[in-house]
């Protein structure tokens, strides 16, 4: 068994009640309530924030992630030399190199170049992700009109931290949702917000799924990952309102644990609720 699943079933057997959060580190202060874009996704994952700081894109329109998330989403081995400030991104035989404050790249030894540069930011690495992708061979895809980008494969988001800890238990009793699932894709997330004097997280998801969806069958899931090997499951019991075609959904939960989120992952589901 899993360290996760170790530590998640032992606070479930004591029966704390786990909520959706969006993924700013509640420890951080923060003048006023902030609105934060949707701009990954990674299979049928939304990525809304990657520790120390959510993905963003830089002033060459490039979306930005920490280097963490490169092996504990991506399944790459990472290595950084700070002396050089070099990383080296090694998958499926394929090793890149970016250099902080670099255009230059190396992909096998062969030396290359980009549009934009990687930086530090509050002591971590950021990468162009799709420029490493496109280095790598990972399927990607921009959508220009949703400011999206999204990665697919079947090597990615298969790590022990999601593909055991995360998937399997949600199989579970306390943490499957209430129906079955009809769709993964039914609900994209646009954004979310903290507001930090409240200690509370609202994400916000329009219905793509091209009509109506009645009450109970809208699932915008969201999952915390901790540093701790911690996960925070969206609770089963919650409201889920009817949404009108191309209508948006909000939904607004406070933080239940001091622990540090490392990632929120997020996905929009439609459930078949006939049976209830």
């Amino acid at each position: 068994m899993k360290t996760g699943k170790k530590v998640l079933t032992a606070l479930l057997a004591a029966g704390l009640s786990f909520a959706m959060l969006t993924g700013v580190n509640p420890g951080k202060v923060e003048a006023a309530a902030k609105k934060y874009p949707a701009l990954l996704k990674i299979n049928d994952y939304y990525v809304l924030y990657t520790a120390p700081k959510a993905p963003y894109v830089d002033a060459n329109y490039r979306t930005m992630i920490p280097l963490r998330s490169i092996s504990e989403l991506m399944g790459a081995k990472v290595s950084y030399d700070a002396k050089a400030r070099t990383a080296a991104i090694e998958k499926d035989s394929v090793t890149v190199k970016f250099t902080i404050g670099s255009k230059s790249i190396s992909v096998n030894g062969v030396a290359g170049s980009m549009d934009t540069v990687p930086v530090m930011e509050q002591n971590s690495m950021f990468i162009p992700v799709s420029v490493l992708a496109g280095r790598l061979g990972i399927v990607s895809k921009w959508d220009q009109s949703n400011q999206l980008y999204t990665l697919t494969g079947e090597t990615l988001m298969q790590t022990d931290m999601i593909k055991y800890s995360l998937e399997d238990i949600e199989q579970g009793p306390f943490t499957s949702p209430p129906g079955k699932i009809i769709s993964d894709d039914a609900f994209r997330p646009v954004s979310y917000t903290f507001d930090p004097e409240k200690g509370s997280f609202t994400v916000k998801a329009k219905n793509i799924t091209g009509k109506d969806v009645s009450e109970g069958a809208a699932d915008v899931a969201a999952y915390i990952l901790y540093d701790d090997q911690l996960i925070q499951f969206p609770a089963q019991k919650r409201e889920r309102p009817a949404v009108r075609k191309d209508g948006t959904i909000e939904v607004t939960v406070k933080t239940e644990t001091p622990s540090t989120p490392a990632y929120l992952l997020v996905k929009g589901r439609l459930l078949d609720r006939s049976g209830n």
